[in-house]
């Protein structure tokens, strides 16, 4: 489902404008710190997207707020104990924001040995690029809300590990939403992490 959000009187001064992307080998894409405002504009702005906002506990629930061919937004609602599984974004750049509620990320980079891990509480918002690998959770009590943002919109995403040595590819994923089927890719992560202890 797509919302008309580029019909809201507000979208011009929300959305990501001319100087604001860069040319790339495959097209214009939007700079992640515009994303970045973006999200986090909208993420202050309840009144656009609360009416969307359902919680499921047996999947994130998630909605498409805008799409055209430079850049999506999306609205995901997470219950406590959902996650994603490692992953990049398939060559998109990105950002998210925190509206309600708070998730744990674990962050690190596809060439990277290191996997850290911060909490975002509501406010908080994180740019990033191609090469950027994250897992989100959440382990509070109460329901959290994103908004989250890509360019190009996805296609694939690409899903990983971490073992010792730094991110371990596992499989890549078509998609058209930042929630595409992972199947079993849960179990082959772990028994790709008991295989490198």
């Amino acid at each position: 489902m797509t919302t008309p959000l580029s019909t809201s009187r507000h979208w011009a001064e929300l959305c990501p404008r001319g100087a604001d992307f860069e040319r790339t080998p495959s097209g214009p894409r939007a700079r992640p710190d515009a994303l970045r405002r973006t999200v986090s504009a909208l993420a202050a702005r309840p009144d656009l997207w609360s009416e969307h906002v359902r919680f499921d506990l047996t999947e994130r629930y998630f909605t498409r707020l805008h799409h055209d061919e430079l850049f999506e937004v999306w609205l995901i609602c997470w219950e406590l104990g959902q996650d994603t599984l490692l992953h990049d974004h398939g060559g998109s750049v990105g950002a998210f924001a925190v509206a309600e509620g708070s998730l744990v990320e674990d962050h690190g980079d596809r060439r990277g040995t290191q996997l850290r891990t911060r909490v975002h509480r509501a406010g908080a918002s994180v740019a990033f690029g191609v090469d950027y690998l994250h897992n989100l959770v959440n382990i509070a009590t109460e329901p959290a809300v994103t908004v989250h943002a890509y360019s190009r919109p996805l296609r694939t995403m690409n899903f990983y590990c971490w073992v010792p040595s730094g991110p371990r590819y596992l499989r890549e994923i078509p998609c058209d939403s930042p929630e595409p089927d992972t199947g079993d890719l849960e179990l082959v992560a772990a028994r790709t992490r008991a295989a490198h202890l």
